[in-house]
């Protein structure tokens, strides 16, 4: 503070303008400075990384409340047992009851649209997470922190593992199936034994049967799968989808060259992420 003192006030930088310019760039360092220790104490010793955004929940009218100051006008609520809020609970206790209980929530859109929210416990990485499923995406909670009556995570936002060459022999399997519009189908149930039986297909199913013949395993979350999604949230964002490919498959305003376009849409993804890679 001396030097600080000492520097505005000597003969040198006694210009009143001067003066304001200093004294305006050492509010600006000191804000960061201040966010940046926020941020260490909330989320640990580590920077929060650009692609990460941090949720707060806070207890309210017996249930946990959340808001994203960069997801402006969503809000997200988890729905615990009243007895457990009553008291100062750590994150053993919050795991102990996501892992035995089915825990839900309600994610709200700015439209005031709602929907569920579902909260599991997932083993990440040989570590246990807490997973969100939502209509936005899947989430796990990572840098949980709990303090009083107030819990802070992080979410990997639009979390999408790394494309292969696999994904894109999956979706351009899965647009194949789909290519002729009389092998279309607007009655998804995600039960798709029907779909191969008669080759009558719904978006998910396609690609759910693509994805094993050409990875040899399903998975609900795997990159080709994701960037459908993805694609769908460009198309119509806020949606508010409970389960996208079905939804967006059995939507009335859905056309044959939508299912078409949302299939190329991700196949672009996937080659631009693998050409990418290949250059790196």
């Amino acid at each position: 503070m001396a030097q600080e003192k000492k520097c505005v006030n000597s003969s040198a930088y006694h210009h009143p303008r001067v003066v304001n310019i200093i004294n305006m760039k050492f509010k600006m360092v000191t804000r960061s400075v201040l966010l940046f220790l926020i941020s260490l104490l909330i989320y640990g010793q580590h920077e929060l990384p650009d692609n990460y955004l941090p949720l707060r929940f806070t207890i309210q009218d017996g249930k946990l409340e959340g808001t994203c100051e960069y997801l402006e006008g969503f809000t997200f609520s988890m729905d615990l047992p009243s007895d457990f809020l009553e008291k100062p609970f750590d994150k053993e206790e919050l795991f102990i009851i996501v892992r035995n209980q089915e825990i839900t929530g309600i994610l709200t859109y700015p439209n005031d649209n709602q929907t569920e929210i579902r909260f599991e416990v997932v083993n990440h990485r040989g570590v246990e997470d807490i997973y969100m499923k939502t209509t936005l995406g899947y989430f796990l909670w990572e840098m949980l922190d709990i303090r009083g009556n107030e819990l802070s995570f992080a979410i990997y936002w639009w979390y999408c593992p790394p494309a292969r060459k696999v994904d894109l022999e999956a979706l351009e399997m899965c647009e194949q199936l789909l290519v002729d519009s009389s092998n279309w189908h607007k009655l998804d149930d995600r039960k798709c034994e029907d779909d191969i039986d008669s080759d009558q297909w719904s978006l998910f199913c396609a690609i759910k049967y693509a994805s094993i013949q050409k990875m040899g395993e399903y998975n609900h979350h795997n990159t080709a799968m994701q960037a459908l999604r993805f694609a769908i949230d460009e198309l119509i964002p806020d949606h508010g989808f409970e389960h996208t490919l079905m939804d967006f498959n059995n939507s009335p305003s859905t056309t044959h060259h939508d299912i078409l376009l949302i299939i190329d849409k991700a196949k672009k993804r996937i080659k631009e992420e693998l050409k990418k890679t290949s250059n790196e």
